[in-house]
């Protein structure tokens, strides 16, 4: 055995500094992320997030817009195997767009997919304690009353779509998702 003494290879101050540049690349208008975006994809970005947290054992809450407005799966627990989960997933209607044939068939897109869980929460439409995630439609709620859970979190999920869970921001990292990006947060103080 060799007793001479080594550094560590990653010790708390070096993960402390890779976890402080994944923060800056993955938030948009840091010269980090513009440098990122000039020159590699985001395939690259998220594999060398899930190595350095599995290197590091830190914890970065990775934030993505939601790019797929279609439709949005509301959690009834915070549980997620491959794509499925308990729960039910919604949609805003469809209709024709202007300029398309009346046989063009369109979703309306989502845009506030908390409202629409907290909708379906408040309707008795999802429960916690059925296998699937589904109330059972004898047991809807039509008045609206049912107790919605707090907090709800707002996730992505890798198809770009909305994900409405049970639990705090930290339930998105739990499950491998990245928390829904704050419009709010990437803009300029109000002068």
């Amino acid at each position: 055995m060799n007793d001479i003494p080594r550094s560590q290879l990653f010790n708390e101050q070096r993960s402390k500094a890779i976890e402080q540049l994944l923060t800056k690349v993955a938030q948009d208008g840091t010269p980090e992320n513009r440098h990122f975006h000039n020159t590699k994809g985001k395939r690259i970005l998220l594999s060398g997030v899930a190595v350095a947290l599995a290197v590091t054992g830190a914890a970065v809450a990775l934030q993505m817009p939601v790019t797929d407005k279609s439709s949005v799966d509301c959690f009834a627990r915070a549980e997620l195997h491959g794509n499925q989960f308990p729960g039910g997933t919604g949609v805003l209607g469809e209709g024709t767009r202007v300029g398309e044939a009346s046989t063009q068939r369109n979703r309306i897109p989502i845009e506030d997919a908390l409202a629409v869980c907290r909708a379906m929460w408040a309707q008795h439409g999802l429960d916690p304690n059925s296998p699937n995630g589904r109330a059972h439609p004898s047991l809807y709620d039509r008045s609206s009353s049912y107790p919605i859970p707090d907090p709800l979190t707002v996730c992505v999920l890798n198809d770009g779509r909305a994900a409405v869970i049970p639990g705090d921001e930290s339930v998105c990292a739990s499950l491998g998702l990245a928390l829904k990006a704050d419009p709010s947060s990437t803009l300029p103080p109000a002068s």
